[in-house]
């Protein structure tokens, strides 16, 4: 999918289907957070990867209880190192910067696992102070978000969004033109296609990922080892668009 039409129809997903995801994925999407843009590029973030269920049950506890940590196939915990970015910028640099930087990494990796067919969810509720402890992250560092992924295992509401003409002023706040749903019209148009599109590709999808789950359920329990390499090419395969 191109770039609009992944952001258009990226969604939540708090469901996941009890199928792991492979180390490759896995990389790919730190990667993305990787190069996302920050304040004078100090890249200023940690990332720690968890795919312990037992970890994962303990970090859920601590964020509400939010049944999408502990189910997740794997978590991705977003640190900042505000120091690093206080010594370029001073205290904006800590106290806004790091977010700013945090919040791009995290939107670049939920837009990267979409695009590959993998779910996520950005989970801003939890104990700081626990999830730092169990997760043995230094004082000075500061986690900013725990992102969970997986397959889905739900297809998400259409998202309801403010018009472009209640969000969007011109030169100066609160300033707009007097045409304003003709400027926007045709965009309004194009996203709603896209979403649309998103929705049935996702119901082909889930069945699809189904069938696969179950044949490589069964040829571990024959042959064992790690299939998750052959698994993403044979998904990968299954999920071109026929010409």
């Amino acid at each position: 999918m191109d770039a609009l039409e992944c952001i258009a129809s990226r969604r939540s997903i708090r469901r996941f289907l009890d199928m792991p995801v492979d180390k490759e994925t896995v990389m790919d999407i730190v990667d993305a957070g990787h190069l996302a843009p920050s304040s004078g590029n100090v890249q200023d973030w940690r990332f720690i990867v968890v795919d312990d269920k037992a970890l994962m049950k303990k970090l859920s506890e601590h964020s509400l209880g939010q049944d999408c940590v502990h189910n997740a196939a794997f978590l991705i915990v977003v640190c900042a190192d505000p120091e690093q970015t206080e010594r370029h910028y001073g205290l904006r640099g800590s106290r806004l910067y790091t977010v700013q930087n945090c919040a791009a990494a995290v939107q670049n990796m939920l837009l990267a696992a979409h695009a590959m067919d993998v779910g996520g969810v950005w989970v801003g509720a939890f104990d700081e102070d626990k999830i730092k402890m169990l997760l043995d992250i230094p004082a000075n560092v500061r986690p900013q978000a725990i992102l969970a992924f997986g397959y889905p295992a739900e297809k998400p509401d259409t998202k309801v969004v403010k018009d472009l003409d209640v969000i969007t002023y011109f030169n100066k706040y609160g300033a707009k033109i007097k045409y304003m749903h003709l400027a926007v019209r045709d965009f309004s148009v194009s996203w709603e296609k896209r979403i649309s599109q998103a929705h049935d590709a996702f119901g082909r999808f889930k069945e699809k990922a189904k069938e696969l789950t179950k044949e490589t359920s069964e040829k571990i329990s024959k042959e064992g080892g790690s299939l998750f390499k052959e698994y993403k090419e044979k998904l990968g395969e299954k999920l071109k668009p026929k010409k």
